[in-house]
């Protein structure tokens, strides 16, 4: 993913990533909303900027968005961070990244799946009607969201 943010940045990048995602963070959020809340905050931060390619406008729901969720999943997925209960609580709440690979196998799934073309100048209305898309999928299926990310990718 490095090539999608501003070159000479991914060691800044990292440890501005490092500072904002704090598991005692995220251990706190008890509920779905209070989880889209903090990660709504966390995404429209200007601190990105500076690591934007692009321009914050279009580079902030589409590859900050997927960046960090990637990197909560990590962390959460974390046994040595958070232990089994705090890891079963949280996991239905992660978003999961977007992008070609992900929406085009959700579409596989159900045909009225909204197919995101090109990730670069994401709106935070498109961000959220995919996921919202997401989650009605993980209900049909059973699943929290967040599996979806593991069964295109493996």
């Amino acid at each position: 993913m490095a090539r999608l943010f501003r070159a000479g940045t991914s060691s800044a990048l990292q440890d501005e990533l490092f500072r904002r995602l704090l598991p005692a963070d995220l251990v706190r959020l008890k509920t779905r909303d209070q989880y889209d809340d903090w990660l709504a905050k966390l995404i429209g931060l200007d601190c990105w900027e500076d690591f934007s390619r692009n321009g914050l406008k279009d580079d902030r729901w589409a590859y900050f968005a997927k960046l960090i969720n990637i990197v909560v999943y990590e962390i959460v997925a974390n046994r040595e961070l958070f232990p089994e209960e705090d890891w079963q609580r949280l996991r239905p709440f992660l978003h999961t990244p977007i992008d070609w690979n992900a929406t085009d196998h959700l579409a596989q799934l159900d045909p009225s799946f909204p197919v995101v073309a090109t990730l670069k100048g994401m709106t935070k209305n498109e961000y959220w009607r995919v996921q919202m898309a997401v989650r009605e999928l993980a209900d049909k299926h059973g699943l929290p969201p967040i599996w979806f990310e593991a069964a295109w990718s493996a």
